[in-house]
């Protein structure tokens, strides 16, 4: 069978994992002065090389003829250690995640190697352990066995418990820069025998966002589309990224109000099945690009493109304000989080766009000057001050609906539900006016300590709001609603007429 690029140019050493200096260099040292400690905690991004890096460890510190902290894979340890074998365990946490498989790993750390010097522990994706499971790993986390070593793997390191995180030693794990990507991209085609223009390398490398695995997955994809022999225009075709020039029409059509040719360039941009998610989020870097090179960014790696498109970014960055681009890319970026949630992402898209037309509203202010006239004393113009209307916008609905996401998500069920019974939202200038039809709800909502995490909440999207405030829309309670509330609050006291 063949191998996976990601599985066939998996590090084998410390020297192979790309990216990680620092770390590799701290746990180089730490084998060659021997200065190992129980219990190491790699946390990071997907794809960045933790397992990896774990395995890599594991072989060395039981290594008998290390070299310079790498593994010599010739001695009969480093052999051994190369199959499956019962002095490195890895153990899979989010299918493993149970209390009985902690107490059973308790039982069998007692246990000495049998081929190096160490047993080593590598618990992937920890942080699926539940928190019985965490409860019982604690104690022989903190006071392992002297063979014993405790490798814990995790992409989501706030999901730890505070007591874990104290017994290990810290490694970040970061995403890896574009232009290094790019090298290893072409360092795998070049071994691999595989034709390819700059073009390609940078789509493919781009499209893995920062993630090893992810880019030589990507590249395995393009490769075997391309038969060995890949363009950037194929590439283009594989990874479902809008080419540059649509996203350049669409933003003319834009700027020139043609609606008729914008509306084309996105059903062109959209024709050959490209991901909508993925046109709104290279529209917003597209953007972001353009803001960069107006306000005087020439550094490639900054801007992530190719040395050859600065000219062509540049001329194009001449036709757009920079006012509308800065609109451009707030729009852009917050469509890109509302597109998960919409149940149709290409109306969303293209009112999107279509805001973007839409001119600020400007207040005129008229001085008008009293006339005076020598026949009668000048009299004072009493000027009435008009009452600010609160503003209900389809953008303020957005919002709502993501405050409605972001509070379920943190199991606050109590709240969540109550503000199910909002039938309006309101704008007062810098405050924020939330209408219940549901008088039990109301009770429970009208509380400073959760006005204050609505408004904390709120402001994630929207940091000019700085008060929440909730009222009792009795307009729209049914009169069977407020019956049932009343009984509720005056028990026997109260009797109505049928």
């Amino acid at each position: 069978m063949n191998l996976a690029l990601y599985r066939e140019f998996r590090p084998k050493n410390f020297d192979e994992v790309i990216g990680q200096d620092y770390i590799v260099k701290t746990l180089k040292n730490q084998i060659k002065l021997d200065r190992l400690t129980h219990a190491y905690l790699f946390c990071g991004p997907r794809g960045t090389g933790k397992t990896s890096t774990a395995k890599i460890f594991a072989k060395a510190v039981n290594c008998t003829h290390s070299k310079d902290g790498n593994p010599c894979d010739m001695c009969a340890e480093c052999v051994a250690l190369s199959e499956t074998n019962t002095d490195i365990i890895e153990i899979d946490a989010a299918s493993n995640n149970r209390v009985e498989e902690i107490r059973d790993l308790r039982e069998k750390v007692s246990f000495p190697p049998l081929i190096g010097k160490y047993k080593v522990y590598i618990i992937d994706e920890v942080h699926m352990l539940t928190d019985s499971a965490f409860n019982a790993l604690l104690k022989t986390l903190e006071e392992p066995p002297k063979h014993v070593i405790f490798i814990l793997a995790t992409t989501e390191i706030h999901k730890l418990p505070a007591t874990i995180l104290s017994r290990c030693t810290r490694f970040d794990f970061k995403l890896l820069p574009l232009s290094t990507l790019i090298e290893q991209v072409k360092y795998v085609f070049d071994k691999k025998g595989i034709t390819y223009d700059e073009k390609s390398l940078h789509l493919i490398a781009k499209a893995g966002e920062g993630s090893v695995r992810d880019t030589l997955s990507i590249a395995d994809s393009v490769a075997s589309f391309c038969d060995y022999k890949i363009t950037h225009e194929m590439a283009e075709q594989v990874i479902g990224l809008s080419s540059k020039d649509s996203i350049k029409e669409i933003l003319i059509n834009l700027t020139n109000e043609n609606l008729n040719e914008m509306f084309v360039a996105i059903k062109r941009a959209l024709g050959t099945g490209k991901n909508i998610q993925v046109l709104c989020k290279e529209m917003a870097d597209y953007i972001k690009t353009l803001i960069m090179i107006k306000v005087g960014v020439t550094d490639y790696a900054v801007l992530d493109i190719l040395p050859g498109e600065f000219a062509n970014f540049s001329e194009t960055s001449k036709n757009f304000d920079l006012e509308f681009l800065k609109r451009a890319f707030t729009k852009f970026s917050e469509t890109e989080l509302n597109l998960k949630y919409s149940l149709n992402p290409e109306n969303l898209f293209e009112a999107t766009c279509l805001s973007l037309i839409e001119k600020p509203v400007v207040n005129v202010v008229q001085n008008v000057q009293p006339v005076q006239q020598s026949y009668q004393p000048v009299q004072q113009v009493k000027v009435e001050e008009k009452k600010v209307e609160a503003v209900v916008s389809d953008e303020m609905d957005k919002i709502w609906g993501n405050v409605l996401i972001k509070i379920k998500e943190r199991n606050m069920f109590a709240l969540s539900n109550a503000l199910m019974s909002v039938v309006k939202v309101e704008r007062l200038v810098n405050k924020l006016i939330i209408y219940t039809n549901d008088l039990s709800s109301f009770e429970l909502i009208d509380n400073a300590e959760r006005l204050n995490v609505i408004l904390k909440v709120v402001n994630l999207f929207d940091d000019s709001i700085a008060e929440v405030k909730v009222e009792y829309d009795k307009s729209t309670a049914s009169k069977q609603d407020i019956k049932d509330n009343l009984k509720e609050i005056f028990k026997d006291k109260i009797k109505f007429k049928e």
